[in-house]
Order: C-alpha cells, then structure tokens, then sequence
C-alpha cells in the first residue's frame, strides 16, 4: 500500500502547507474511532478493520500499521462523511512480511483536531501466515533538536544509520506522546552510516508544546528515536483595513494588532506596488491579550497614484502581516503628461500601411501605449508608440486581413470612417474618428 504521510492529510482538510484558517466548522464533539479485528490475513497481506463516528462533521480516516507500535505505515487518506452514526471501515495493505505480527489502529480526524492530534482507535495485531525471513539488522534512529520554530510552524531533525538496507523515514509529532502526526516518509538510503534527516512542520497551532520524534523502517525493522519537544510561539495578530483621510498627497492607513501577552511593535509599508520598498515609523501597540485600532498619517504622496500598503506588527513571538489594501490618491501624477490624438484623416499606402498620429503633451514624462483601429466593432489593425514628452508623432501600423478587404470593398473617392481607442500605461484611455483615405488605387 503507497505511503501517504499525515503532513498531506492536512491538506485535505485546510487546504495548504501554510498557516490558514481551518475551512471546516468545528464540531460540537470530535469523531470517534474503534479498531476491529483484522481479516483476510494471509502471507503478505491483510484486511483491516475499524469503524469511525464523524459525530455530525466532515472527517476523513487512515489506519496507520507496522511490525512495532511505532507503526511506520499509513494508508491512504479516505472520507468517513460527516453522519452521525458509527460507520465500519476497511482498507486492504499488501507487501507484508511473512510470519510476522503486526499492529495497526485506525485514525480519524476533522478540523478540529487535524492541527493538534487525530483521534486514535486502540492497538490491534494480526500475524501473517508462512515462514519468517531470517532477521537482518534494524536501522537506527536517534531525534535530534529542533530549529526554526514560529507561531505555525518548526523545523525538527534525527539521524538515520541504515544499517545497509533500504531504509525510509518520518517525524511523528502531535501535542500528545501519541503523536498522530506524521511528515511525508523519505528515503535514508541503504548505507552504513549516520545522515543527519530534517523535516519541516507546518500548519501548526501557535502557543502550544508539540512532541516529535524520528522514526527509521527497513527490511531489518523499525527504529524510534527518543520523544523531544518544542513550543510554537504566540506572535501578534495583525490585520489590514482600508484608509481614511485620503488627499492628493496624504492618506490614513488603518488596522487593528492583537498583541497576545507580549510587548508589540507595529508599522506600515507601503509603496506603488506590493512590493512596497516604503515603511512608516515603528509604533508601539501594547503587550495586552485585547485587540487595539492603530493607524498612521503618511504625507508626501503622489497625486493621481494607487499606493498599497499593509500593517506588520512583531514581538519577541514573531511577525506577523496584514493583507493588502490600497489607497488611491486624487488628481494627476506631478510630470505626467497627456496623450492626444490628432488630425482626422488617414492615408493608406499601396502596402495597407496607416500613419495614426499621436502626441504627447503638456508633461515631463513620456508616454507609452498602445492603441487599436476599429470599424463598427471589429478590429482592423492595432500598433503602439513610445513617444518623448511634448511631441506629436505618426506611427504607422498595416491594416490586418479584415481592414484591407473593408477598404477594397469602398467606392472610389469614398472614406472608410474608423474608431481610434489609446490606451497609455499610466492609465489614461481615450478614442477618436479617423477617416481612412487611399493613397492609391493600385495595389488595394
């Protein structure tokens, strides 16, 4: 049976491998699970058997088994619904050893308990029929430290000695020395001495002791590091609102901090993108458990610009950052400068090309667009321009398949009414009617 480790499980039920809200409603009481005998058991493989209770809410299940009960197998995630009633549960492993006992337990879980420990059915065993291969030595594992540890997340380590065989292995960890929890099993490789093994935790509950520890599995058996523990810590809550006070050169930014118990600091960045590049001045928000409304006043922005901005708030727990909002300050941007389309003739060479001109003016910037030729709807020909500031300048474009058969098809001596739309990259639109004359009859 494919390994599927608990760390994915979690996707299942909240979505990602980062700290989010949990997307299903808690229940009033969490799922139950029970282990039943095992059947169907012959020389490599086996039926196993429990029941799982949602207890009114969605919960998904596993059955995790091995020759020890530190287990090393988990079976696919499954769905036990979200009825009310104790529902009977399989699922079939193969590539067991022969002659060997093995222990299992089925295990369910729901939003409620997905981040913390799933609910564990009791130990259960069967031993497969046939002869036992002849015992080969077990790898060994030992747990080491953990590193990195923030208010959703940690990064745990052991170390692995094959002992020769092909060995894999994955962390337990849970807020319980049950565990429950378990990464995704990797390989150790098949050599005779100790790799340093890390794996990174995520989607973790804040403020709260977890226990973990490496687990080793080979032909040979399986290995338990020691159980070792650490605790998520409790950073500030920080969320963005929208702003106030908005002017041509000055904005409001707004949000609440939740300091959680601890001295807390917060601040804005803020910028014409979401890379912001720009940061108010540090302010404290307290060290209480209470939610409190902060803002700033930034001065100094450009009329006519989107400004985004989010709130950060940091304590000795870790940084947390508001989602991004916008700020739209009135008027024109200082040395902007105004596109304009000008005169309402246009020639069209014996090559279908179109001189459209455009200019430039009253600003110190250059402007850059794109603009599209049109009659009744449809699109005939398209070009863009790139034009120095205070200028007026054609640029030219070929009429596409559609504008070359609506000019053949004019009478002679008769014009082709067209609508010219301007679109530059600082945001300004605007059209105009050019009349589209030949310069030529030959060649049209």
């Amino acid at each position: 049976m494919r390994r599927m480790r608990f760390a994915l499980l979690l996707a299942v039920l909240i979505g990602a491998a980062v700290p989010v809200s949990l997307a299903l409603a808690q229940s009033s009481s969490p799922p139950t699970a029970t282990s039943a005998p095992a059947s169907n058991v012959n020389n490599t493989g086996a039926t196993l058997n429990g029941s799982v209770n949602p207890n009114g809410t969605a919960t998904n299940y596993a059955f995790q088994y091995g020759p020890t009960t530190a287990y090393g197998e988990e079976t696919t995630v499954s769905s036990a619904g979200n009825g009310s009633s104790s529902v009977a549960q399989v699922a079939a492993v193969t590539g067991l050893r022969p002659g060997t006992t093995y222990h299992y337990r089925i295990i369910a879980f729901d939003a409620s308990t997905a981040a913390s420990s799933p609910v564990l059915g009791a130990d259960e065993t069967f031993t497969t029929t046939g002869t036992a291969p002849a015992p080969s030595a077990p790898p060994v594992a030992l747990t080491g430290a953990s590193s990195g540890v923030t208010g959703g997340g940690a990064t745990v380590a052991g170390t692995v000695d094959p002992a020769g065989q092909a060995t894999t292995y994955y962390f337990e960890y849970g807020t319980t020395t049950d565990f429950g929890l378990e990464t995704v099993a990797s390989s150790a490789g098949s050599g005779t001495t100790a790799q340093t093994e890390t794996a990174t935790l995520s989607a973790l509950a804040a403020n709260t002791t977890y226990h973990y520890r490496i687990v080793a599995v080979s032909p040979g058996g399986v290995s338990v590091g020691a159980a070792g523990t650490f605790t998520t810590t409790n950073p500030p809550a920080a969320v963005s609102y929208g702003p106030s006070g908005v002017s041509s050169d000055a904005a409001t930014f707004n949000g609440t901090v939740n300091p959680n118990g601890h001295s807390t600091t917060y601040y804005f960045q803020y910028g014409t993108t979401t890379a912001y590049g720009l940061q108010t001045a540090p302010a404290s928000a307290g060290g209480a458990t209470s939610t409190v409304a902060v803002h700033t006043q930034v001065t100094g922005l450009t009329p006519g610009t989107v400004y985004h901005y989010r709130l950060v708030a940091a304590s000795n727990q870790g940084t947390s950052y508001g989602a991004d909002e916008t700020a739209a300050t009135p008027g024109s941007p200082t040395g902007a400068s105004t596109v304009k389309l000008m005169g309402h003739m246009g020639f069209v060479s014996p090559g279908n090309v179109i001189g459209v001109e455009v200019g430039c003016f009253s600003g110190s910037a250059p402007c850059n667009g794109s603009f599209t030729m049109t009659v009744d709807g449809t699109t005939i020909g398209s070009g863009s321009f790139s034009l120095p500031a205070n200028s007026g300048e054609f640029r030219n474009f070929k009429l596409n398949a559609q504008g070359q058969s609506d000019l053949r098809g004019n009478r002679p001596n008769h014009l082709v009414n067209t609508t010219v739309s301007v679109t530059t990259t600082s945001g300004q639109k605007l059209s105009g009617r050019l009349s589209l004359a030949r310069w030529s009859w030959r060649d049209i």
